[in-house]
């Protein structure tokens, strides 16, 4: 059941950042400190996982790939990043019981339509030809799939993330 929850409070919160855009800036931030009283380890996902697609998104809007009403990636879409690196997290238990292979796979096909539905709605638009787009889409999307899925493990093998659940004893 909390798979169902948590995905579909994360596709209310695309659906909020890719159509509302700036309009819905506070309430992305709020939903993003929901999430940290959800799992402390969201703390260290956030920023983790929404500075790697951020870099990624940079490469693709200085290559002429995505391209913006902004000089930079908008405010919007870097909070999605962060959103996305929190549903990543609030789900890992689950994403980290499936097949490696089906994940890279959905991964590439569900980032690169991330996109597409996100340039169907106005909020992005591609400055390159659009099946090379998606061919680098849905490539790129392989990569971060291969990539989240290692940190995960890498938590995973760690027993999550150890100095946010260590607990502080003081000897008198």
């Amino acid at each position: 059941m909390r798979i169902i929850l948590v995905s579909l409070a994360f596709n209310l919160y695309w659906f909020a950042a890719v159509v509302g855009q700036n309009s819905f800036l506070p309430l992305l931030v709020l939903v993003l400190i929901a999430s940290m009283f959800i799992d402390r380890g969201v703390i260290i996902a956030i920023p983790l996982f929404a500075l790697i697609g951020i870099a990624g998104d940079s490469v693709l809007m200085s290559s002429q790939f995505l391209v913006f009403d902004t000089p930079f990636l908008p405010l919007w879409l870097c909070l999605l990043w962060a959103g996305f690196g929190a549903y990543l997290w609030l789900i890992k238990d689950w994403i980290l019981d499936k097949n490696i292979g089906v994940l890279i796979g959905a991964g590439s096909i569900g980032g690169a339509v991330s996109y597409l539905g996100g340039e169907r709605l106005g909020a992005v638009s591609f400055g390159q030809p659009y099946w090379t787009t998606v061919a680098v889409l849905a490539i790129g999307w392989a990569v971060y799939s291969v990539l989240f899925l290692l940190l995960l493990k890498y938590f995973q093998s760690k027993g999550g993330v150890w100095f946010l659940s260590r607990s502080v004893s003081v000897k008198k």
